[in-house]
């Protein structure tokens, strides 16, 4: 039995070291590698990752019940049958409660599932809970409850309250956190102001905290429509001009916010329109303008962040790179909408429509377009009108409240963090 040598200190026989990291999660067997260069080897050589292809998973909310789908992938020869699963509302006397508890998606990451329950006013004393599930396991955590939430709107006095979630991992230190983002507009100003961003770990005694947003260093205002995204250990959202993203890196230990700039077009847009996403893995922001020479439709430039930027200290400056222009209907109901955080899948562009067929219920329609290189940035793919030769991947019909939504996912049996 040979033995491993001690370049790094550690002396253990090569076969027992094996079946060690074989009992161990695949996302600790990834932090491991960093170790030295030895352990990157052997555990590459005798406990590779079995390749799985990510799959989409599109997540319907509904009042009382949500479900989530998983997509079969056609491309895959083991890419299986649509899976299928119903989340309700933990709160039982909100279940047939016409306006009941809300059951969201947060976010999905390596194949585990975060959601919000969120409850209507007769059960406000008890507020939003976070859960983490793995649906092929069955496993759920139990819920943590969320920091008190007050009404989304005071139509007496104006005033405007805005709460992101986001739910994201971080490779090297291998832990999972959500990120709340907390919003508040005060008349005669209509700019959303964050009051408070915090972190929950998801380990042991889960508890929240805050993280400092220096006041001073950048902008600590909102856009109303970016959203909060994680991408590959770091958060971000974008400012009210959105001339800046902010970005919260998950990896470090004393969790600050940084800034850096956004897409070059927007320094030149009085209003813009965007939206925050991921391309292949990477952040990207959805910048929605009106064509002067157009009536019906209104251009979408997808910008994406090459290198720089992030939450970490001493990055290089950010690097953005249009990738290519969609071209969509201003009107909800002419055309549909592009999707956001899961905005492509593979070769494929994500769109949605959604329309109402009846007082109690909304059809909600999920469509794929292939585009070929996205990233060329140009040729007969660089502007796409309106998502022409979209295939519909999916469709429901019910009273959905939040529409659909999309998220990676990739099927797992590791146990939760906490």
């Amino acid at each position: 039995m040979a033995e491993a040598d001690n370049d790094d200190g550690f002396i253990l026989p090569t076969d027992a070291f094996v079946e060690v990291l074989l009992r161990l999660p695949t996302s600790s067997r990834r932090r491991f590698r960093l170790v030295s260069k030895r352990w990157r080897d052997l555990i590459n050589e005798r406990t590779p990752e079995r390749l799985v292809r990510t799959k989409i998973l599109a997540f319907f909310s509904e009042a009382g019940a949500s479900r989530a789908v998983v997509l079969a992938d056609d491309d895959q020869q083991d890419g299986g049958d649509e899976q299928e699963w119903r989340f309700r509302s933990s709160c039982i006397d909100c279940r047939t409660y016409e306006y009941g508890a809300v059951v969201r998606l947060v976010g999905t990451c390596n194949g585990l599932l975060c959601l919000r329950d969120y409850l209507p006013l007769p059960c406000h004393r008890i507020g939003p809970t976070i859960a983490v599930v793995n649906p092929v396991t069955g496993e759920e955590s139990a819920a943590i409850p969320c920091p008190p939430e007050s009404l989304s709107w005071d139509y007496h006095g104006g005033y405007r309250r805005v709460v992101e979630f986001s739910f994201g991992y971080h490779p090297t230190t291998g832990k999972y956190k959500v990120v709340r983002v907390s919003c508040t507009s005060e008349p005669p100003n209509k700019r959303l102001e964050i009051d408070s961003v915090q972190v929950l770990t998801l380990e042991g005694k889960s508890e929240w905290r805050a993280v400092p947003v220096p006041v001073l260093a950048m902008d600590t205002s909102y856009h109303d429509t970016g959203g909060v995204v994680t991408v590959d250990g770091s958060t971000y959202w974008l400012n009210a001009r959105a001339d800046h993203v902010a970005a919260l890196d998950l990896g470090d230990d004393d969790e600050r916010v940084a800034s850096f700039a956004a897409p070059p077009c927007l320094e030149v847009l009085q209003v813009p329109t965007c939206q925050l996403t991921t391309v292949h893995g990477r952040l990207g922001v959805l910048v929605t303008r009106r064509q002067p020479a157009m009536t019906e439709a209104a251009k979408v430039n997808v910008w994406v962040l090459e290198s720089g930027g992030g939450g970490g200290r001493r990055r290089p400056p950010p690097r953005w790179s249009r990738r290519w222009s969609i071209l969509q209907p201003i009107a909800a109901w002419q055309g549909r909408w592009v999707m956001s955080p899961h905005f492509t899948h593979g070769e494929y562009v994500l769109s949605k429509q959604e329309e109402n067929k009846a007082w109690s219920a909304r059809e909600r329609c999920l469509y794929g377009r292939k585009v070929g290189d996205l990233a060329s940035g140009s040729g007969k793919d660089a502007e796409l009108w309106p998502l022409e030769g979209a295939e519909e991947i999916i469709m429901r019909t019910g009273d959905y409240d939040g529409g659909v939504v999309t998220f990676p996912y990739v099927e797992t049996t590791e146990p939760l963090p906490i």
